[in-house]
């Protein structure tokens, strides 16, 4: 878990520099990233959940697109809120953080609509890869300690 932990932290610090420092990169982060992480790391999430988190996440956030892009009012936003609500019941996603990037489209603001779901997609997408190469680092870490080593063979 520490090693899954240190990468979501460093994945999330990068994430950060780049959208802090590329103008064009500015809607790649957002607070709910590091709610994915601890929810990810803490719950020792598999592939298949994650997987389930972030297609919940690409959903809701193209929703919340097409809703904000309709018509950016309260009423709305309300209408979102609620789809997302059901949409995570329905598809029991699990994953409370899709609600917030749910709701990134009617905060953030980029030069396209479809810049918010996709980046907010391939930023959980990312994170995913990240954890789950932690993941078998630290599996194969375990592994070898296993395996004999040069002193017990002699």
């Amino acid at each position: 878990m520490k090693l899954k932990a240190f990468a979501a932290c460093l994945y999330i610090g990068m994430i950060y520099f780049l959208s802090a420092h590329w103008a064009g990169l500015h809607p790649l982060f957002f607070p709910t990233l590091g709610a994915f992480a601890y929810l990810f790391v803490a719950r020792s999430a598999t592939a298949a959940e994650m997987g389930r988190a972030l297609f919940g996440a690409a959903v809701c956030s193209a929703i919340g697109t097409a809703l904000s892009h309709l018509h950016p009012s309260t009423l709305f936003f309300v209408v979102n809120a609620m789809l997302a609500i059901w949409l995570i019941h329905r598809w029991k996603w699990n994953a409370p953080p899709i609600m917030g990037v749910a709701f990134l489209p009617f905060f953030s603001k980029p030069d396209s609509y479809w810049l918010t779901p996709a980046f907010a997609t391939a930023a959980i997408a990312g994170l995913t890869l990240v954890l789950l190469a932690a993941a078998a680092v630290a599996k194969l870490k375990a592994l070898r300690s296993f395996l004999p080593t040069q002193a017990s063979l002699d």
